[in-house]
């Protein structure tokens, strides 16, 4: 027994002793690796740009096309309005309501903040963020809802189908596009016109 014991202790004794240089040896190589990787990837970008700009210079027109291209895609991705941007658009939109008298509030800017607070508090509306514009979703039911009309697939329509036929509404280049449609004229009372004598 202490034959092998001691056996045991002298072959890892020597790999001990040989460990240091076969890992020196491996992060040499490895290192080398990383730098010859790195170097060859900002060589090939630095071709890619110089092409580009030789490129740009041939044909002024293309490339202004593609700049112009990417740059409108750019600026509608930063501007992309967020959930927490609608919200705190319709807290904007609900303290004017607040100032402007109720007689002379439009019927639809009305409609329209009490049904996004009902889709709100009851968990019915659903934001996507798809880059470069938002969509807002409503749903029939809260997702928590187990009642057989939500659950049963036989009873829903194709799944996109369902989700275009319930766009709520589209946020693009930092608004909502029905919020801001609705609350155009939100301190005119059609109704108070329609009765005014010609």
């Amino acid at each position: 027994m202490s034959e092998r014991f001691d056996s045991f202790v002298a072959v890892a004794i020597a790999m001990s002793s040989r460990m240091p240089v076969v890992i020196a040896g491996f992060l040499r190589r490895m290192g080398r690796n990383f730098v010859d990787y790195w170097r060859t990837i900002g060589n090939d970008y630095r071709i890619v740009a110089k092409e580009t700009f030789e490129a740009c210079i041939e044909k002024p027109t293309k490339a202004g096309i593609y700049v112009t291209g990417l740059s409108g895609l750019l600026y509608a991705y930063f501007t992309n309005p967020s959930e927490a941007s609608m919200l705190d658009e319709l807290c904007e939109l609900r303290q004017k309501m607040t100032v402007v008298p109720v007689s002379i509030h439009s019927r639809d800017s009305d409609a329209e903040l009490a049904e996004r607070s009902i889709l709100l508090s009851q968990d019915r509306l659903h934001y996507y963020n798809l880059w470069f514009f938002s969509l807002l979703v409503r749903s029939e039911h809260d997702h928590t809802v187990r009642i057989y009309e939500s659950q049963d697939k036989n009873l829903k329509d194709w799944i996109w189908n369902e989700f275009f036929k319930n766009i709520y509404d589209v946020g693009y280049l930092g608004g909502w596009h029905r919020l801001s449609r609705k609350f155009k004229d939100y301190d005119i009372n059609q109704d108070e016109l329609a009765h005014l004598p010609n």
